[in-house]
């Protein structure tokens, strides 16, 4: 965060500075210009009086008359006449006349000074006039055009740090709590404090660790769940595989020993389905076919035949009555609404089906009636009842998920004497199959 600190705070300065240099310098030329411009108008009302005084004289008196003539910026000027076909130099200065260069009205530049060159026209004579402005007659400006230069820069330096802190103090921040949340507490929110892209960022972080968290919790409860269903069919595999070493000369011992050792292999691989449904649900593509919901409830029947359970299940249809779904996700949402039953219920468990606006099927138990306000929030990922009890069958959060995806509704109804659990699909429409 540093080096992004100060990348910003060099761009910043070096991009300002050389504005700020760009627009000093000009102003500066501009106001040099302007004070050149100011003096050679100055220049230009003062000599023509003296090039009419020394019009006067004779020509073996001119030098001497200009030396004695006084005016106004004198000392900055150097003068020169050409008269009579003979030239003389009337200053000092004889460095900066070449009569074959002189190009009147302009201003050129030297080491030391600026310098503008002018004829003027006398009696019968020409007079070469240069102003000079030499550079320390514009120190004062100079040095206070290179303090702004300085105090702009460290303005633009402590700008540029306030301003990189300000967008970036935030960032470090969220990065410093995002490390926290990652090495030590999760549950923790990062802190909001702005409305802008850094809040949204903010949010975005905030969701993300909490799908992490969710995450973490789900694999928690995965891995508490096959440890929680797989310890008592393992064990009850190893008791079996115990009888089979020394009961290998009883047939009826031995036959009994393999198929229930078959059963729970058959539980587990249900179990193992099971947890893993629950755990991909989102990634499950739907493959709906045509369903006789009588086949499928004495499939489910039969299944639970082989388990031994204590409750009975009675099948009630009374004629052939078709959905169309996914048979084997519907399949799992009926044998979780089984185990849920053989749980809770005391008595027999009945599966109904009935036909009018739509296909209901029904899941009947006889056990306690659910309070009404833990049934509203059944279906809730995160609600637990007070009775419920621990297994890996499917919750019912995911049975309606799976109920939703196949297009149909599933609500609970208390009875007097149990539950009835409902599923509704819509009536086939044979002409579109």
């Amino acid at each position: 965060m540093k080096k992004i600190k100060d990348k910003i705070i060099i761009a910043n300065t070096v991009s300002l500075v050389f504005i700020s240099f760009v627009i000093i310098l000009a102003m500066t030329i501009f106001l040099i210009h302007t004070a050149v411009e100011a003096e050679t108008k100055e220049m230009d009302k003062l000599l023509p009086t003296v090039i009419k005084k020394l019009d006067e004289v004779p020509d073996n008196k001119l030098k001497e008359t200009y030396r004695n003539y006084d005016y106004a910026d004198k000392e900055y000027i150097s003068l020169a006449v050409e008269k009579n076909g003979k030239f003389s130099y009337l200053s000092d200065d004889k460095d900066s006349f070449k009569l074959k260069k002189f190009e009147s009205n302009k201003l050129k530049t030297k080491w030391d000074r600026f310098i503008y060159k002018k004829i003027y026209t006398g009696h019968n004579a020409k007079y070469y006039a240069i102003r000079n402005f030499e550079f320390m007659e514009a120190h004062e400006l100079l040095y206070v055009m290179i303090a702004m230069f300085v105090l702009i820069t460290i303005s633009i330096v402590i700008i540029s740090k306030i301003v990189a802190e300000h967008v970036l103090n935030p960032l470090s921040n969220i990065i410093s709590q995002s490390n926290e949340m990652s090495k030590h507490n999760i549950n923790i929110q990062l802190t909001k404090k702005r409305d802008d892209e850094i809040g949204e960022l903010i949010d975005v972080l905030n969701e993300t660790f909490n799908k992490k968290k969710e995450i973490i919790k789900s694999q928690k409860n995965f891995t508490s769940n096959v440890s929680h269903e797989l310890k008592t069919p393992l064990a009850i595999m190893k008791g079996y595989l115990d009888i089979l070493q020394w009961a290998r000369d009883d047939k009826d011992l031995l036959n009994e020993a393999i198929e229930n050792l078959n059963l729970e292999v058959k539980n587990i691989e249900r179990i193992i389905n099971t947890l893993f449904l629950n755990s991909n649900l989102e990634k499950i593509t739907i493959k709906k076919e045509i369903t006789n919901v009588k086949q499928l409830f004495e499939k489910i029947k039969k299944d639970y035949e082989l388990l031994n359970i204590k409750n009975k299940i009675i099948i009630k249809v009374d004629n052939e009555i078709n959905i169309f779904v996914d048979k084997n996700l519907i399949s799992e949402v009926l044998r979780g609404l089984i185990d849920n039953s053989i749980k809770y219920s005391i008595g027999n468990i009945e599966l109904l089906v009935k036909e009018d606006e739509t296909v209901e099927i029904i899941v009947r138990n006889y056990g306690d009636r659910i309070p009404d306000e833990e049934k509203k929030n059944l279906f809730n990922r995160n609600f637990q009842g007070k009775n419920a009890k621990k297994g890996a069958g499917l919750g019912l959060p995911i049975m309606k998920d799976i109920i939703l995806l196949n297009d149909g509704e599933i609500y609970i109804e208390n009875r007097k004497d149990g539950i009835d659990v409902k599923i509704q699909f819509a009536k086939i429409n044979y002409e579109n199959k």
